[in-house]
């Protein structure tokens, strides 16, 4: 049995998702997009059940890719039943989407969530009304502290097995689908497809007569036959004075108000503290200073977190790890003795630099989503993001891109225009994300010092700035409107947080840490075989006169291009320790950090550009910041000199 999870953006699907699923989850994408689709299993009475958490939409009109893959998904894979999940605080526009599943035909149970938040703000919405007019299950759920959800899992279980004495749906269970009351035209026009093809059913009809091409041909056998039957005589259009599926629309939403008018009751409510926060965090006069400091905060705590964890974890590995190792080995081939001890400093390297770091900014970054304060900054900056010719939709993005530059990246498509998404584009590939944190914080934070490890965020806070704004400047093209959705703010949940943070570590440490103890081994060996000093020898007019660094910095960076945590994992390796401060001077660990930051993204990142720019596109971010970097890297090492 295969169970969708469908709903709005910011409705609480994730933490739903997540109540049900535990760890075991996997994200694809699905074939044919770039959307990525979360897929978990639970067990039921020993039988498997699959669940699959599609993208937040607001439609299934195919109008962002978002909604293309979920529209795909329902009608190519045909799930067993339809968990959708609504809003409470926001009941008439979810229930638009609602509609549109209803018209799929496709068993659904209906998740009222944010119970709790909606009565706070007077609310009270009627389950057992909502479920007789929609004429499916409707369930009450608090899905961030768990409430609901089993009885939401077990109603949909029950739609399509019921059990044999089934007292609380059976009145449900009798009760015909909502159907929409569209139009008479639209009424009539559906009418007269049914009469020409009596197997095609009302809810295709109706998307064929909203020329929904991507939909029609996914659902029938013969497409183009259904939508040359849906055609509408243009008097018709002419005097609604839009177009026909303009008039379904507004149809729909007519409906989704004239349920909510029946199933809810408003009072009213004293202001609550949370609102009041709300207001203090959006003000034009403490918003800003807010989260300037809140980002502080921020590092400094990765920094003293993943600082004492780092500490903590390089003297206990070469204490009880890689003298004892070292030791034992005396004697062996070089060759042999050289993998295995390289390798074990690439296992160092991982568990001491990356997984302090990225861990404990992952552990911030989820408490922001789920609190609904990105959002929130995205308000905050968007005035000055006009500035470089974007709006604050493109904030989310770029705040996402200090976590992983890939997602962020990907991202960007939900912005209008193709200039829009080059300049967001180009300003994230040189956000340092949460591997280029690592470097910053494992390397100038441990080693120089908390403030110098600020300035290099500054220094890239500027150059960032410098590179959106010559981009707005220099592309042709409109800079485009939008209305930007501000989802309420929510108590966080810790449970789902920490299961979100080891999501995204995930890839780390299945994919990285491999490449990373092969790949150390493989520098051993090199190393021994002397392939190494010629690779150093051959940059080091560049790493060595210019930058000032050491020679085997050059390897570090080619790594870096890898993964780009991996530049500083393999400089530990290369220096045969992770105390960095022992082997290179402060000057040296800044530039190696400024330059490791700057440079060409990671290979991940280099492949996502390239899909979603062109490869003309990607060459030319990718050759600005590696030019860019050996520049910056050069003048703050002259800098240095002088004024030490």
């Amino acid at each position: 049995m295969t169970i969708a999870l469908v709903g709005n953006p910011n409705v609480g699907k994730s933490a739903f998702f997540s109540r049900l699923t535990g760890v075991g989850v996997e994200v694809s994408n699905y074939p044919g997009t770039t959307v990525d689709l979360t897929r978990g299993t639970l067990k039921h009475e020993d039988e498997s059940i699959n669940i699959v958490d599609l993208p937040g939409i607001y439609s299934l009109s195919a109008g962002t890719e978002d909604e293309r893959a979920a529209m795909q998904f329902l009608i190519r894979e045909r799930p067993g039943v339809i968990i959708n999940i609504i809003d409470a605080t926001r009941l008439a526009r979810n229930l638009n989407l609602t509609l549109q599943l209803l018209e799929m035909n496709i068993p659904m149970v209906v998740a009222l969530n944010q119970v709790d938040a909606a009565e706070q703000m007077g609310i009270k919405i009627d389950a057992d009304a909502l479920e007789a007019e929609l004429g499916v299950p409707v369930i009450p759920t608090i899905a961030i502290r768990g409430k609901g959800i089993d009885t939401a899992l077990h109603s949909a279980i029950e739609v399509i097995r019921p059990p044999p004495v089934d007292l609380h749906f059976g009145r449900c269970k009798r009760r015909q689908r909502r159907r929409v009351r569209y139009d008479d035209h639209v009424e009539l026009a559906i009418k007269n497809m049914r009469d020409k093809m009596p197997d095609v059913s009302r809810g295709i009809c109706i998307r064929a007569l909203e020329g929904d091409r991507d939909f029609i041909e996914g659902s029938c056998e013969y497409p183009e036959q259904v939508l040359e039957a849906a055609t509408i005589p243009p008097l018709i259009e002419e005097s609604h004075g839009q177009p026909i599926k303009d008039t379904i629309t507004k149809d729909r939403y007519g409906e989704a108000g004239a349920i909510e008018q029946t199933a809810q009751r408003k009072h009213t409510v004293p202001r609550q503290l949370i609102e009041t926060v709300d207001g203090v965090l959006t003000s034009s006069r403490w918003g800003l200073p807010i989260f300037t400091v809140l980002m502080l905060i921020m590092f400094y705590i990765v920094f003293k977190v993943g600082g004492y964890l780092e500490t903590l974890i390089i003297d206990v590995f070469e204490t009880y790890l890689i003298i004892p190792v070292s030791t034992a080995l005396s004697g062996m081939h070089p060759l042999v003795v050289s993998a295995i001890i390289f390798g074990l400093l690439g296992v160092e390297a991982g568990l001491a630099i990356v997984i302090p770091f990225i861990g404990t900014f992952y552990i911030f970054l989820s408490l922001m989503e789920d609190t609904g304060y990105l959002p929130r900054a995205a308000f905050l900056l968007d005035r000055y993001m006009h500035k470089l010719g974007l709006h604050g939709r493109a904030i989310i993005p770029m705040l996402l891109g200090y976590g992983c530059n890939v997602p962020a990246i990907m991202a960007a498509r939900t912005l209008n225009t193709h200039r829009e998404r080059v300049i967001t584009i180009a300003m994230i590939a040189l956000t340092p994300c949460s591997a280029r944190t690592v470097i910053i914080m494992g390397l100038v934070g441990a080693f120089v010092g908390f403030w110098a490890a600020m300035s290099i965020y500054f220094i890239e806070l500027v150059i960032i700035l410098l590179t959106g704004w010559m981009l707005g400047k220099g592309l042709p093209g409109e800079q485009m409107g939008f209305i930007m959705e501000m989802p309420p703010l929510r108590y966080p949940d810790f449970q789902v947080i920490v299961k979100k943070t080891w999501f995204r570590m995930k890839g780390f440490v299945y994919v990285a840490f491999p490449i990373l103890i092969v790949g150390s081994s493989f520098l051993g060996v090199v190393d021994s075989l002397g392939m190494l000093a010629f690779f150093e020898d051959i940059s080091r007019p560049v790493f060595v006169g210019f930058l000032g660094l050491p020679a085997y910095a050059a390897t570090a960076f080619i790594f870096g291009i890898l993964r780009k945590e991996m530049a500083l994992e393999i400089l530990a390796v290369l220096a045969g320790t992770a105390m960095f401060i022992d082997v290179m001077s402060p000057l040296q660990i800044y530039v190696f950090a400024l330059v490791a930051t700057i440079y060409v993204p990671c290979a991940a990142t280099i492949a996502v550009i390239g899909k979603e720019l062109g490869w003309r596109d990607m060459v030319l971010i990718s050759g600005f910041t590696i030019v860019l970097s050996i520049l910056v890297g050069g003048i703050a090492n002259f800098l240095g000199l002088a004024l030490l």
